[in-house]
């Protein structure tokens, strides 16, 4: 190319691999995603009931009012077991937003209507609607007392009557091929369920799913499917043996199902009757997508007033680092909580962020006094050499439009104002053709000349050598080398140029060369920059330069 140039930062590539996805879900319209997480990253088939598994007569439908009750058997326990409608604007990554998120499953453990049941199932929904017993013409509203991220596990109390039946915790030793029963309301059904099974292990992994880590999970073949998320797990007596939250991969034909175990619940749950605890107040789950180069935490949700909605984290972010460490590339919760509890309580936490829908980077301290900011600036870092000093330059402002090539495989926003547009793709030597973008008031003026603003980029074959690519699209002679900066972000590598008063104008030209994770294609974007306004469109191009296919 002449003086043209290219750059470009891709999508992330819907849809992104959900390392691990809790059963919380609720019907088929609003149910959260029910992939799972096996080793190495990797989508197993969606759980199924398999043969073995047999449903088990419901429970007697009549409850007991008269005095406050505690559940003794395992076929009694529907009094107690309760479904929770969570209403609020979550943000899937398959299917955007959604409104009305969805069912999951809980159980009373006190008669004045303190209820256990998952983070995931709770956390940052509007407002909370629960149907006792399988009760439906009753409902009652609910309030979080407290949640727990790293822990899978809210504390709600329900704004109903104080002498509710409840559940007791088991307090024996958890062991393979111990009896168990889980109830709850999969799929959304207000019908109660309750499923037959045994324990398969009793201190299975704790980061099978990517929306927790914790010390141990109980397996079991109780299947459950989205909807029983933060269920009970009961024993013969009706005794909560666990909580459940996630369904898996086959083993041999037998599906299994990780609970968190009572041992490991009970402290948890005491905990949050005083607030939030191991928690940022994000619902969210690991994220990780190896093609893309993309991992981390998911944020599905977040709740009102919490440190993550402080420093301006929103459904649809992805959390790549904390404290600088990535987070999800195991495709667990494992590092994210690590840093959570190694920091403590109300500590701060430097965070990097890919906003999804603009491929913005961000960067903040959560319970710190930096809310979330461009990580990368070009404004920032080379605002005292590019642009016009003029004052009335400052005046001058751009609204954008999303510009995609011929090929539909590139897009990115440029201002209205720049209406001389070419979109064709440039022909290579080998016959192959390279997705192209030009836009500026006078393409020919910026082509030929330094004195109309405007941008080109494209995306070129694959090369090793970023110096000798940025080497082509140099200005020697005609403008004064600014020098070569490193640039990286969650998605791309490279280096950027900045070239000064280039054709004997105080216009400048700035050119970077990145590649991706995978190496797999060179991006190159380049601007000429005339007012401080056309440094602000360079940045709107480089927050939002996308591949979509």
């Amino acid at each position: 190319m002449n003086r043209t140039s290219r750059r470009f930062l891709p999508l992330l590539a819907l849809p992104l691999v959900v390392a691990a996805a809790a059963c919380g879900g609720g019907d088929d319209d609003d149910a959260a995603p029910t992939t799972t997480v096996a080793a190495a990253q990797t989508t197993p088939p969606k759980p199924t009931v398999p043969p073995a598994t047999t449903p088990v007569s419901e429970a007697p439908t009549t409850t007991v009012a008269a005095q406050p009750m505690g559940i003794h058997s395992y076929d009694s326990v529907q009094p107690a077991v309760v479904q929770i409608v969570a209403r609020g604007t979550f943000r899937d990554p398959e299917i955007g937003f959604a409104d009305g998120s969805g069912l999951g499953s809980g159980f009373v453990i006190s008669p004045d209507g303190l209820a256990v049941t998952n983070n995931h199932v709770v956390a940052g929904a509007a407002t909370l609607e629960v149907y006792v017993g399988g009760e439906l013409d009753d409902s009652y509203n609910a309030t979080i007392l407290g949640v727990s991220e790293c822990n899978d596990l809210a504390l709600i109390d329900i704004n109903g009557p104080d002498d509710m039946p409840y559940l007791e915790w088991f307090d024996g030793d958890i062991r393979a091929g111990l009896d168990v029963y889980a109830a709850g309301y999969p799929l959304g059904d207000p019908e109660f369920t309750l499923t037959r099974g045994i324990v398969a292990k009793a201190e299975a992994a704790g980061d099978i799913t990517g929306t927790s880590s914790i010390d141990h999970t109980v397996e079991h073949d109780a299947a459950i499917q989205p909807g029983n998320s933060g269920g009970p797990l009961v024993d013969a007596a009706g005794k909560v043996v666990a909580v459940n939250y996630a369904g898996g991969a086959q083993a041999t034909t037998t599906a299994q199902f990780w609970a968190i175990a009572s041992d490991l619940a009970q402290p948890v749950v005491e905990r949050l009757r005083t607030g939030d605890f191991e928690s940022l107040g994000i619902n969210g789950w690991a994220v990780y997508d190896e093609a893309a180069g993309i991992s981390g935490i998911w944020v599905a949700g977040v709740a009102p007033g919490s440190p993550a909605s402080d420093v301006g984290l929103v459904p649809g972010d992805i959390v790549t680092s904390m404290n600088g460490l990535p987070m999800g590339m195991d495709g667990t919760f494992k590092d994210y909580c690590d840093v959570i509890r190694t920091s403590g309580e109300g500590a701060p936490i430097a965070v990097e962020v890919l906003r999804y829908d603009t491929s913005e980077v961000l960067k903040g301290e959560i319970n710190g006094d930096e809310p979330l900011a461009l990580a990368f600036s070009f404004a920032e870092e080379v605002g005292d050499e590019v642009g016009d000093d003029d004052d009335d330059a400052e005046a001058i402002s751009y609204d954008y439009e999303s510009v995609v090539d011929d090929t539909g495989s590139i897009q990115v926003s440029v201002p209205t104002a720049w209406t001389a547009r070419d979109t064709a793709p440039l022909n290579a030597e080998d016959g192959t053709v390279q997705p192209y973008i030009a836009a500026s008031t006078d393409l020919d003026g910026f082509i030929n000349g330094y004195t109309a603003p405007g941008l080109v980029f494209a995306k070129l074959p694959a090369t090793a050598d970023l110096d000798a690519a940025l080497a082509q699209y140099g200005f020697p002679g005609a403008c004064t080398d600014g020098g070569i900066t490193d640039y990286a972000d969650p998605v791309f590598t490279g280096k950027y140029q900045v070239w000064q008063d280039c054709g004997g104008t105080t216009n400048d030209v700035v050119t970077l060369v990145a590649v991706p994770a995978d190496a797999s294609y060179l991006a190159v974007i380049q601007a000429q920059i005339a007012t401080d306004a056309d440094l602000a469109a360079l940045q709107q191009a480089f927050n939002t330069f996308n591949a979509v296919s």
